[in-house]
């Protein structure tokens, strides 16, 4: 293939890939006694028996590393009214430390891991596999706890679409 039609192809992929509506979570994870968290919205689940999820990281990022050294890390399903979260969290070259300051978090029950305390869900999980596929790692873990916010019932989700946020109504 030659390179024009490469870059015609992933230009494409992009421009296609973002008409996928695609909920908006926090990954976090604790790397020695600090906290370290970023925005994703490429995240699933898996399996329902064991209960299991993926996340999607890039391969070279700091939170990648944190996740490599970490055997359990946190997934925080983020409502419509943390939008400013997911902007800072999501924002590049935050710092590597501290990226929770000033976020209401507790720590998940089997790990410490900190959850983001008004997430719609939350789901604790426990490192079986990492998979490298093309820039970015597939980090698949079983669930281990999980739970919601205290409004969850009334909040509506997060949503990326077409580079924007939105969202849907209540369950």
């Amino acid at each position: 293939m030659d390179r024009t039609h490469e870059d015609s192809l992933t230009e494409r992929y992009r421009e296609l890939s973002d008409d996928i509506a695609a909920a908006v979570a926090v990954i976090s994870a604790k790397r020695g006694n600090a906290l370290h968290a970023i925005t994703v919205d490429s995240f699933l689940d898996v399996s329902y028996d064991p209960p299991t999820m993926a996340v999607s990281i890039y391969g070279g990022s700091r939170m990648m590393e944190t996740l490599e050294t970490s055997e359990h890390y946190a997934i925080s399903v983020l409502n419509s009214s943390q939008r400013d979260i997911s902007e800072r969290l999501g924002a590049s070259g935050q710092p590597l430390y501290g990226s929770l300051k000033g976020i209401d978090t507790f720590p998940a029950p089997h790990s410490g891991q900190p959850v983001l305390t008004n997430a719609i869900a939350w789901f604790e999980l426990r490192t079986t596999e990492i998979l490298e596929v093309a820039t970015h790692s597939l980090v698949v873990g079983e669930v281990v706890s999980l739970g919601a916010g205290e409004k969850s019932s009334k909040d509506k989700p997060l949503l990326r679409w077409r580079k924007a946020y939105g969202s849907i109504g209540p369950r």
